[in-house]
């Protein structure tokens, strides 16, 4: 819901974070991933054609990233060695810019 305004993972955790510190929670607990800059929403569509491409079943090429297109950025961190929370950022992007084995 709060993509629909804004597609931004940076918004997006705001706004979240925001709501849950009114309601009484305490400060991020986490840092931001600061080595591993978010993507645009043009770079986000890149992404999920790269993951479909691979195999994974994304549905619509759209820019936002949905349960489908985080479980293949998970599968694709796992098969690169790389922590798979299912984030997508330019590392990941960079990493999948390469061709697949076989291809």
């Amino acid at each position: 819901m709060i993509y629909g305004y804004n597609a931004a993972e940076s918004y997006a955790l705001a706004i979240a974070h925001l709501a849950d510190r009114i309601k009484g929670g305490g400060p991020f607990v986490t840092p931001w991933p600061t080595d591993d800059p978010g993507l645009s929403r043009r770079e986000r569509r890149e992404l999920q054609t790269l993951l479909a491409a691979r195999g994974h079943p994304i549905g619509e090429i759209d820019g936002m990233i949905g349960a489908n297109s985080r479980q293949a950025i998970q599968a694709e961190q796992k098969r690169l060695g790389f922590a798979a929370d299912g984030r997508a950022g330019q590392k990941l992007l960079r990493a999948l810019r390469s061709p697949a084995p076989g291809q």
